[in-house]
């Protein structure tokens, strides 16, 4: 057995591929059916970034296939795609995105959405507040 197969890493993937790859998919998450995010608004969730350079980004990953990026934005990427899985468990068929976008009755949420409160509370205990909401929803 060879050094990678033995290690339990879920991807053979190098890491600037991996991270391309959220970008990428991050930009999909953007549209109006989905999570109904402006570029500005992306570039608020991760941390406050230029719009060049998120432009540049979703380039860069498209054209190379590799993105390299600082352990912050690392772990707000991470974050992102694991609130998105909470979500998407906690959620009811067909309803992934609502989840997102709908007002949540709950101290935390204050009757925002999460899409709103992660807008105006963007720190990474922000987003960690969100994604352990719903994943205490999930359904095990």
């Amino acid at each position: 057995m060879n050094e990678k197969s033995t290690k339990g890493n879920a991807s053979n993937l190098p890491a600037d591929k991996i991270i391309a790859t959220v970008v990428l998919w991050l930009d999909e998450q953007c549209s109006q059916e989905r999570w109904d995010l402006s570029d500005e608004q992306m570039c608020v969730l991760l941390g406050g970034i230029t719009i060049s350079t998120w432009n540049q980004w979703k380039e860069t990953a498209h054209t190379s296939g590799s993105l390299q990026v600082d352990q912050e934005t690392i772990d707000t990427l991470a974050m992102l795609v694991s609130i998105y899985k909470m979500i998407h468990l906690s959620a009811p068929t067909g309803f992934k995105y609502d989840f997102f976008k709908r007002p949540i009755n709950d101290p935390i949420f204050n009757g925002k959405s999460a899409r709103e409160f992660m807008l105006e509370n963007n720190s990474f205990d922000d987003f960690l507040k969100v994604r352990n909401f719903f994943r205490s929803k999930v359904l095990i």
